[in-house]
Parts: C-alpha cells; sequence; structure tokens
C-alpha cells in the first residue's frame, strides 16, 4: 500500500487529467449538431467590380448594425459567395453595411496573418500596392467603401446576387441586385 502523501499525489493527477481532458472537449461540439435554419439566412452571391474590372482577392463584408459580419473573398473574375461563418453560407436578413477590401483578411485559414502578428480571426489589414483615395496603404479600394463606407443594402429573402461596380473615384455607387 503506497503512503498517504503519495495515494493522494496519485489522486490529483489522475484528477487533473480529467479535468483537462473534459475542459479540451468543452465548446469543440459546434459542427452537424448547430442548426442555423432559425436564422433565415439569405445565400448571396455576385461580383466586384472596380472601374469595370474584376476585382480579385478583394474581401466583402456585410456588417450588421450589431457589428456581426458575414464575408467573402473575390475569386479572380470578382466573383464571391457571402458565408455567415467558416461552416454555412449566406446573411441574416436586414439592413447591411457593405465594406469591399483588398488588404482585409477573413481570418479564416490560407491567409496572411494580422501585420502585428495576432491570429485572432478578426478582420485584419494586409499591405498591397496602393491607388489615389485611400487611407490604408496598400488598399486598392477607395476608403468610401470600405472604412468610410456608404454602400448599403437591405437583404431580403427574396435576394440573391448583389453586384457591386465600384469607381477609383470612390463615387456613390448603386448595388445592381438580381
Amino acid at each position: 500500500m503506497k503512503p498517504p502523501t503519495e495515494l493522494l499525489r496519485s489522486i490529483i493527477l489522475v484528477s487533473s487529467i480529467i479535468t483537462i481532458g473534459l475542459t479540451g472537449l468543452a465548446g469543440c461540439d459546434v459542427g452537424p449538431g448547430v442548426d442555423y435554419s432559425s436564422l433565415g439566412l439569405v445565400p448571396i452571391t455576385g461580383e466586384v467590380t472596380l472601374d469595370g474590372e474584376p476585382l480579385s482577392g478583394a474581401v466583402v463584408f456585410f456588417e450588421s448594425p450589431d457589428l456581426t459580419q458575414a464575408y467573402a473573398t473575390t475569386d479572380e473574375e470578382g466573383h464571391y459567395k457571402i458565408k455567415f461563418n467558416s461552416e454555412v453560407d449566406g446573411v441574416k436578413p436586414g439592413t447591411k453595411i457593405v465594406r469591399i477590401s483588398t488588404t482585409a483578411s477573413t481570418g479564416e485559414g490560407g491567409e496572411e496573418e494580422d501585420e502585428d502578428g495576432d491570429e485572432d480571426n478578426t478582420p485584419a489589414r494586409r499591405s498591397k500596392p496602393s491607388k489615389k483615395g485611400t487611407s490604408n496603404p496598400g488598399e486598392r479600394v477607395p476608403s468610401e467603401y470600405n472604412k468610410k463606407s456608404e454602400l448599403t443594402v437591405e437583404i431580403t429573402s427574396g435576394d440573391s446576387v448583389l453586384d457591386f461596380h465600384l469607381k477609383s473615384d470612390g463615387s456613390t455607387v448603386t448595388p445592381l441586385k438580381s
């Protein structure tokens, strides 16, 4: 039989291992068991151009008044598909401020990490060649479409395609619904 101190240490060790194991499992089951149907997500796709040319590699954010965001990244032809999160596509209905940036990140894997080295999955800025009318060095899209966005859309259940034809002078554009 073990002395009482050694027995107590063994119990504490086993107890710690069990606690660490259970803590590691907490919150991990957010996969297929999550029910998004009550959110009424609207699938949205579209195209983003700048001065008539497809804007590839741009991040498109649909921001709600509560500052939550749905997001997408444009492909080589400027096409995007909005994601509610990394598991499901769509955006909740309502008024959204649209922010489009060539230096932002969605925080999903495969993208560069934030300039300050954080990996906290929040939208971040990266450097790229800049154009006139932008306040962020490296940003190709005028601030009127991102940081100081004047683009707004009302998302309804009947929406499916929203195109944004931006202009490098930052002039007002109207999102095209179809």
